[in-house]
């Protein structure tokens, strides 16, 4: 008789708990792209594309050689500003209808209708938006610490005439 009776308890216990039992499990959030996407692909549409999305297609936009001398800098109330380094921006201003045409499938509606030009030096793109430093490291740089006295005095010295011709040359 114990038995049934720890049976019927143990029934009644489960029953108790599955009739109270708590909500189920939240689910997580949803990716946070697949949110963004729905609010901005509206926005691009309505307003036109960025200057990230202008740079990666520029090199298509205004041909090989023009590309490693300018750079797409904003876009504000239809205006495309364009930052350029030495006589590109001459070559950018003359070529400015060709460039704004190949714009327009990119923009639709919104596509720019003018173009300015900045003086400069582009800041390059190297992927997802990350810029490129225009700094090179020159072969006669040394990365090992000197521990010779005489070592040491060599390379300040070689530190300090790269130093100068730099401050020279005006960078």
């Amino acid at each position: 008789m114990s038995r049934s009776k720890d049976t019927s308890l143990e029934t009644l216990a489960a029953r108790y708990l599955r009739d109270r039992r708590g909500r189920a499990a939240i689910k997580g959030a949803p990716p946070a792209g697949r949110a963004a996407a729905k609010v901005l692909k509206p926005l691009s549409d309505k307003f036109g594309p960025s200057t990230d999305r202008l740079a990666e297609n520029w090199k298509d936009i205004v041909g090989e050689r023009l590309a490693d001398w300018t750079a797409p800098e904003a876009i504000r109330g239809g205006v495309l500003y364009v930052i350029a380094r030495g006589p590109a921006g001459t070559l950018i201003e003359a070529d400015a209808p060709r460039i704004l045409e190949r714009i327009k499938p990119l923009a639709g509606r919104s596509a720019p209708t003018r173009l300015r030009v900045r003086q400069g030096e582009p800041r390059k793109l190297t992927g997802a938006g990350h810029t490129q430093s225009n700094r090179e490291v020159p072969s006669n740089v040394q990365e090992k610490v000197e521990i010779d006295p005489d070592a040491r005095l060599s390379s300040a010295l070689n530190r300090f005439e790269r130093a100068r011709e730099r401050r020279e040359r005006g960078e």
